[in-house]
């Protein structure tokens, strides 16, 4: 009903959410801050998931939580760590074309214009690092990871939501799966002393808007758009966020990772041609 814009707004909260969190994955350390998002949005979808109600459906919103939000964004903070906003979002999100081959088992066909993608998708990968000292390279290396972890991960969100869970639930129970793995990570008082220190932070409303909004508008978007229709429009994350890093004076992308991105960019349309 609503075309893309669902997707849309959740390619731009994400793309803020990856720029605000970087200062606080410095602090916090990886684990400790992925518990403190997973802790926040859960205590704020836990009432209304439970109205909407839950089915035998969430077990793949289980998987998603494990693969996606556990594995998937502790690789992606690390990469945020090691080589920045500009260098680790790019490459994070190659999983826009990652997604169109692990589709195919779930009934979309592979086209030659895919592999072209790919291709563009591995060049745009080598601008980002040539020449780089070994922290990026390593940034990127967490940012692969990510983006094998969110396709595996995000195609189980339109198998739970195809099977009628709400996208509120879908985005609850994702949270609320990877928040005990994340937790015993963090240490025996990481979750408690993060509390203390970020309660009266903006963190807790960028995890709500992150993995509440975000989520949410991401599963409900692979069912009344399509799979392929949402991760293309979710292809505007790595601009985006560049130019929101820009503007609020964090980093200063250069010409070559503008490129980069471009060439992700371009890939994506690609792939849907």
């Amino acid at each position: 009903m609503y075309g893309p814009l669902p997707a849309l707004a959740a390619a731009l909260i994400w793309a803020y959410a990856s720029v605000s969190y970087r200062d606080y994955v410095e602090r916090l350390g990886v684990y400790k801050l992925n518990s403190l998002r997973m802790l926040y949005a859960s205590a704020a979808l836990l009432a209304p998931a439970l109205y909407l109600g839950l089915g035998r459906e969430a077990v793949y919103a289980v998987l998603s939580g494990v693969l996606s939000l556990a594995l998937g964004d502790s690789l992606y903070l690390k990469a945020l760590r090691s080589a920045g906003v500009s260098i680790a979002v790019p490459a994070a999100y190659s999983y826009v074309i990652l997604e169109q081959f692990i589709a195919v088992p779930l009934g979309e066909p592979l086209r030659a214009s895919y592999l072209l993608a790919a291709g563009l998708v591995v060049a745009g990968v080598y601008l980002l690092v040539a020449g780089q000292g070994r922290g990026s390279l390593v940034g990127v290396l967490y940012a692969l990871g990510a983006a094998l972890a969110w396709s595996a991960g995000y195609a189980a969100v339109k198998v739970a939501g195809v099977g009628g869970l709400s996208p509120i639930s879908i985005a609850f129970v994702r949270v609320a799966s990877a928040l005990p793995i994340l937790a015993s990570l963090s240490g025996p008082r990481g979750v408690s002393s993060g509390l203390r220190s970020t309660w009266r932070t903006s963190l807790p409303i960028i995890a709500v808007l992150d993995l509440g909004g975000g989520s949410a508008l991401f599963a409900y978007s692979t069912v009344e758009a399509g799979l392929g229709l949402t991760v293309i429009v979710l292809g505007v994350v790595p601009l985006a966020s560049q130019l929101m890093s820009r503007a609020l004076g964090k980093e200063r992308p250069t010409a070559r990772e503008y490129s980069a991105a471009a060439l992700i960019l371009s890939a994506i349309a690609i792939s849907f041609i």
